[in-house]
């Protein structure tokens, strides 16, 4: 959710000829152009649970905001040097400016939020990942593989433990989220902390682990299209396998009738039978599961930050990266207006959320349709190649740029060798 050039090296040519060039990585963008679209088929498409047509939509729920998650660490990747990571003052600036945009994407993220669209916004939760990621930007492609493996196994316990603490929940539970209210005490600032590591709607600590993932993914050489095929076929048997094991778990060994167990109250409450009341409330479980069991880290659900959600959405994102990247040069004419759209994607992520406070302050049933969700898309496709065109970089995109760029003027170019 930046503005990183995503390059690739092309082969240097021989001794006397032109400077080694660059090429942007637009795969890369197309997945990103993808990602909106998704987002947009969340926000304003139709609910799946409707029936007919509309569970076509189902698949977005919970994957679009993974791959955008991925695809930041990505973006951080290939920002700090790609298959190669910078080191030394390159390495420095890199940290620095992800440093600048960590406090601007919370002040952005805060503002979309008093907004009041009723929609949970992530780029604040992504200013504090910026921050987390500073440290890993060293590492090679082995190591961010195995901090994803080690979060996406561990984080979601150790979440659940502290949440136990903190915040205890059932299933009918609205997560907090953060508050601009919050920065006028001390109090209001360390709850804040919390809601962004902890018990927000995107909870940092796990969030970390499709940083992590993206991070990953960044480090490999994704001009190769080798590469770009074991990412696909690799993702796709991740996917599938999260899903399997998943089920085995729930369905076989009694972790769905464990979660049902953990209902039994609030459903009985609500006049339900625990498995109507889950799956009429499912969308509750969001960033942050129930703390009544453990048997609910068991399941797939979409943007639940379980194991096996990570499994799925970082092996679906893997697919989407390595499938884009190998269409592209293939049907460039027709995907490029994705790439377009996805080079401008924090542009296209903010207004899209003027724009329905605008048309729809009170929201309501009524923003959902598919004519809305077409009527996004086109319009986002279309704004986004007439700005590439006659324009260029996106206005936010600039600005983000423009405003964290001062290491390059601050800090030498290279350090002198010495004598």
């Amino acid at each position: 959710m930046d503005d990183v050039t995503a390059v690739v090296d092309r082969p240097v040519r021989p001794v006397g000829g032109p400077p080694k060039q660059k090429t942007r990585l637009t795969g890369i963008d197309v997945a990103r152009g993808l990602a909106v679209l998704g987002m947009y088929a969340v926000h304003v498409g139709p609910d799946p649970a409707m029936g007919g047509v509309d569970v076509l939509f189902k698949p977005f729920e919970g994957h679009s905001a993974a791959l955008f998650a991925v695809l930041a660490g990505v973006s951080i990747a290939l920002m700090s040097g790609g298959r190669t990571p910078k080191t030394g003052m390159a390495q420095t600036k890199v940290s620095l400016r992800l440093g600048t945009r960590a406090p601007l994407l919370i002040a952005l993220g805060l503002w979309l939020t008093n907004l009041d669209t009723g929609y949970m916004i992530i780029l604040a939760y992504y200013g504090v990942c910026f921050l987390f990621a500073i440290p890993w930007l060293r590492f090679g492609v082995k190591a961010l593989l195995g901090a994803t493996l080690v979060a996406g196994a561990a984080f979601p316990l150790v979440s659940f433990l502290i949440r136990g603490e903190l915040l205890p929940r059932g299933l009918n539970f609205l997560p907090p989220d953060v508050d601009s209210a919050e920065f006028t005490s001390a109090a209001g600032l360390s709850q804040l902390i919390i809601i962004l590591l902890f018990t927000g709607t995107f909870p940092a600590l796990n969030l970390m682990t499709y940083i992590f993932a993206g991070m990953a993914i960044g480090r490999m050489d994704l001009g190769s299209r080798n590469v770009c095929r074991r990412l696909f076929f690799g993702g796709t048997t991740l996917a599938v396998l999260g899903y399997l094991v998943s089920w085995v778990a729930t369905d076989l060994l009694g972790g769905r009738q464990a979660v049902y167990n953990s209902l039994a109250g609030e459903a009985a409450q609500a006049g339900l039978s625990p498995a109507t009341f889950l799956n009429e409330n499912e969308i509750f479980i969001h960033g942050t599961p129930p703390t009544t069991s453990l048997a609910w880290q068991l399941l797939p659900t979409g943007s639940s930050y379980t194991p096996f959600d990570f499994a799925i959405s970082i092996g679906i994102a893997a697919a989407v990266i390595g499938a884009c990247q190998l269409l592209m040069p293939r049907f460039e004419r027709v995907l490029s207006p994705l790439a377009d759209l996805g080079g401008r994607v924090l542009s296209a992520y903010v207004l899209h959320f003027v724009v329905i406070s605008l048309i729809w302050p009170e929201g309501g049933p009524e923003v959902f349709s598919v004519l809305h969700f077409v009527e996004f898309s086109v319009v986002a496709l279309v704004a986004a190649v007439a700005w590439r065109r006659w324009i260029g970089r996106g206005p936010l995109e600039w600005a983000m740029h423009t405003l964290s760029k001062w290491p390059n003027y601050v800090l030498p170019q290279r350090v002198p060798a010495r004598s």
